[in-house]
């Protein structure tokens, strides 16, 4: 690492910043860091405590993302730069243990004090200096509000230490009275060593499938698990005085001063409160008012519409603070305090009915706690720092793909800065149809979805579940600007599906469990389906002839999941990739039995089969030319840089050779069928990434030339034949401006083809440029520039036409071979070949367990 990584802070809300803990992912270069210890986080010539966490490897094991976590002090709308420097000498190793296993449970030492978790219990105690202590403890009510029993099935693990923080974590499930299991959950503190500052993250999850009769997922499934209140409840001294306010963010902040009260976010607070986004099972909306309300007693003190509240509980020897990050906007929310208990209502008891949780869904929320401590919880939960590296940084490492720092914006960037600076951006559309609520926030709301509406109907509830992966689009925009906007956009709607959008199940069919259920269906409401695409209140569908269905390998986007877990560290992330991954390989090769593999056999091998004895040709392909196999590539890729196994990388080679071929007749593929086949593009996108992580890691074999010689067929094959999809409306169904954002996926192919065949580059570059000015300039004067759908189009395709770096050779060192492939027409030996190495899997994988559960979670049975 030649250069210092320069990190930049800045406080922008006028708040005096104390110990905040902050924590961002760095990209290295390849084969300039070989261990965390030989970096240093520098501030001028001082050195800063920080915590370095490796996220991913290089393939000469070189580190190549890695987060750093630590603590900074800044004044109100003051700056600050750090560096990330490499040492000349690595650093010494020894650190002194901060944690002890005790026969209690495990205590951990700060500052302030000490954090005692006790065995195999959601239990822990906030000790400040004095011994003096603070219990808290998690605590879930059944739907008739009956108290469940927490059991633990493993002790408290700790997951990070470092000089900064120590990470413990706890898992589990919650019994009813009788002792049934209702849910499970996982409960991680991460308590900062300098401050005392409690980081608490609870999990609750429903593991159980959804019986979605019909491939319909509306609530009040059979799979739903319900409950009253999830709630942390902590046990203060016998005297003790609340200080509270609703609005810690304000310049001037009212403060209450309580023995007891009640603060409690109903809605958003927002104008469209009421929205239908909020019904329950029978299509009511569960929402009672607007905004929140702050009661001592039963009398009203204050009522308002967005809490962002500060909780300082002062008794004889101390002060526990309290925030919630995201109060307002996961609501129902609340903050109590009766006698000497102060009570966190992650999913209160307030609320109109008790809460469901469908099959497969989960739902993750935060708090802060702190013990006497100077600096500004409310500042940490409410308005974080985001430090930012420069744009040279990213290019440099080459963290992104065809990544370029750039200081002139062009008519593209100006589109998608739509998305934060228009009047329809990205949070005013949150307010549309009201994206709040702990099931719906982060979201994005799909408003091209009410194009076809009449101006007085209201919109469609229709939610976009990370189509075209807006995490990704939003993640690079993040490191191209630096705006902290983007990084929001990108953690909310994170967070967001790896909870809710991930069917996170293992009690389904292999090809629904931990997959991404699709969009809202297009041009209709959600009405009580919420995330999950088909609803028994829709009696037709966008798709002719279906109604009903589940995760499909046409919507899997994990490539933005990968990006924030190397932006953020969060380790919920890097698993949800990791998940896509397997789900799409078994619903792709399936897990074995003799009926799955009958039932492949009908559909692969019999039409091959019918077809050869007409005396018609046949191909060696197996996967469709389409989005479905570019997305199935595409995750292969995410998790062998994630998780460095040879097996993804060699799976994803798999497939190419059984979708594309360098002698393939390319007239046969029907590719101008513009709605049935508009998505190879996508596949070719795929492709490209393919060969760009090939290149980024020398690795230019039979199988790179394979792949290059194949793409650069059909990018040809465009040059000559390609025309803009709105050229010819009448074979469109829908004939609207997303098709223009489509095409620039063209644009940016020829642009990637440019650099891989020199002989036709200029031709490849002219027609990329005519492509990308043209259907700009189109978006530019679109009255549905601004929709959700054009924008993310726009965000994911970014990139290629952008100058080359100097620095990645897209050129061969060596000769090219000579290659002389065999044309990709399927024989009778292959056929019989493919026939029998499938009986023979049946056989071998037979259970009568196996045929039986097959058999019941596809005929709603349970």
């Amino acid at each position: 690492m030649e250069k210092k990584i320069a990190i930049r802070l800045e406080e922008r809300n006028h708040v005096n910043r104390i110990n905040e803990p902050v924590g961002l992912g760095i990209p290295l270069p390849q084969g300039a860091v070989q261990t965390i210890h030989d970096l240093a986080l520098m501030d001028g010539k001082i050195p800063l405590s920080v915590q370095l966490e490796p996220l991913a490897n290089w393939s000469d094991g070189s580190i190549r993302w890695i987060h750093a976590s630590f603590s900074i002090s800044l004044p109100p709308g003051s700056e600050k730069a750090l560096t990330l420097s490499k040492l000349q000498a690595p650093s010494p190793t020894s650190a002194k243990p901060v944690f002890s296993r005790t026969s209690d449970g495990l205590l951990i030492q700060t500052s302030a004090g000490s954090v005692d978790l006790k065995s195999n219990s959601p239990t822990w105690q906030v000790n400040n200096t004095n011994g003096q202590g603070i219990p808290s403890t998690v605590a879930l009510s059944d739907e008739n509000g009956m108290p469940c029993t927490a059991k633990a099935e493993t002790n408290w693990e700790v997951t990070r230490q470092g000089a900064v923080f120590v990470a413990a974590k706890l898992i589990g499930q919650w019994l009813r009275p009788n002792n049934d299991p209702l849910a499970r959950f996982e409960c991680e503190l991460r308590i900062f060593l300098e401050t005392g500052l409690i980081q608490i993250e609870l999990t609750t999850h429903n593991p159980k499938r959804a019986q979605h009769s019909g491939g319909l997922w509306d609530l009040g499934d059979p799979g739903s698990i319900y409950f009253r209140e999830l709630a942390v409840e902590s046990t203060l001294p016998a005297k003790s005085q609340a200080h509270i306010t609703a609005q810690a963010t304000d310049e001037t902040p009212t403060f209450f001063h309580l023995p007891e009260f009640n603060l409690y976010q109903d809605s958003s607070g927002g104008k469209n409160w009421q929205s239908r986004n909020h019904v329950d099972c029978n299509g009511e909306v569960t929402t009672k008012f607007c905004g929140y309300k702050l009661f001592e007693s039963n009398a009203l003190l204050e009522e308002g519409k967005r809490a962002n509240p500060l909780i300082s509980i002062d008794y004889d020897c101390g002060r526990l603070d309290v925030a919630v990050p995201n109060f307002w906007q996961n609501f129902p929310t609340s903050v109590r305090k009766e006698a000497n208990t102060l009570t966190i209502g992650l999913f209160p008891r307030d609320a109109k009915k008790p809460f469901e949780l469908q099959g497969g869904e989960q739902k993750t929320l935060r708090f802060m706690m702190a013990q006497g401590s100077e600096n500004s919880i409310a500042a940490a939960a409410y308005t974080p720092l985001v430090p930012a590296i420069t744009q040279e940084s990213y290019e440099q490492t080459e963290a992104f793909p065809w990544f370029k720092a750039t200081t002139q914006p062009s008519a593209l960037d100006e589109l998608i800065a739509e998305g934060l600076n228009g009047d329809s951006n990205f949070f005013a559309k949150r307010e549309i149809i009201d994206e709040f609520g702990w099931r719906n926030f982060g979201d994005v709301f799909a408003d091209h979805e009410t194009l076809y509406q009449k101006e007085e109907e209201p919109p469609f509830i229709s939610h976009y579940n990370n189509q075209y992966d807006p995490i990704y689009g939003f993640a690079r925009q993040f490191a191209l600007t630096g705006d902290q906007r983007w990084f929001q956009l990108m953690d909310d709607l994170a967070r967001h599906v790896v909870d809710i959008d991930i069917y996170n199940t293992e009690e389904d069919r292999a090809e629904y469990n931990h997959g991404l259920f699709w969009h809202t269906d297009h041009y209709l409401d959600a009405y009580t389906a919420t995330h999950r695409t088909f609803s028994r209140h829709n009696n037709t569908s966008s798709t002719p002839g279906q109604t009903g269905g589940g995760p499909a390998e046409e919507h899997c986007y994990s490539t933005g999941l990968l990006y924030h877990h190397y932006l953020t560290g969060n380790e919920k992330s890097r698993q949800a990739v990791l998940d896509l991954a397997r789900w799409i390989v078994a619903l792709h090769e399936g897990q074995g039995g003799f009926l799955e593999q009958m039932l492949a056999l009908k559909k692969r091998e019999v039409p091959a089969l019918k077809k050869m004895i007409r005396g018609e040709t046949a191909s060696t392909h197996r996967y469709g030319f389409n989005r479905g196999t570019g997305n199935y590539l595409n995750t292969l890729l995410d998790a062998w840089v994630l998780d460095e196994k040879e097996s993804w990388l060699q799976q994803a080679e798999a497939v190419i050779r059984k979708t594309i071929h360098p002698l393939d007749v390319i007239e046969n593929r029907d590719l101008l069928d513009v709605e049935n086949r508009w998505s190879y593009l996508v596949l070719l996108a795929a492709l490209f990434r393919y060969l760009h992580l090939k290149r980024q890691i020398g690795s230019y074999d039979e199988q790179y030339d394979y792949t290059k010689e194949a793409v650069l067929r059909y990018t040809q094959w465009m040059l000559s034949n390609e025309r803009p999809f709105m050229e010819e409306k009448s074979q469109l169904e829908f004939p609207n401006d997303t098709w223009v954002a489509q095409d620039v996926r063209k644009a940016m192919l020829m642009f990637q083809a440019s650099e891989l065949d020199h002989e036709n580059a200029e031709q490849y570059r002219k027609q990329g440029q005519k492509w990308l000015k043209e259907h700009t300039e189109t978006l530019k004067h679109s009255k549905e520039r601004h929709f959700s759908r054009i924008l993310i189009i726009l965000m994911q395709n970014y990139g290629p036409q952008l100058p080359a770096s100097p620095g990645l050779s897209v050129n061969n060192p060596a000769a090219p071979a000579q290659h002389h492939w065999t044309p990709p027409v399927l024989t009778w030996r292959l056929l019989f070949s493919r026939i029998g190495g499938r009986a023979l899997r049946a056989l071998v994988t037979f259970r009568p367990s196996r045929e039986k559960s097959w058999l019941n979670t596809r005929l709603d049975r349970h």
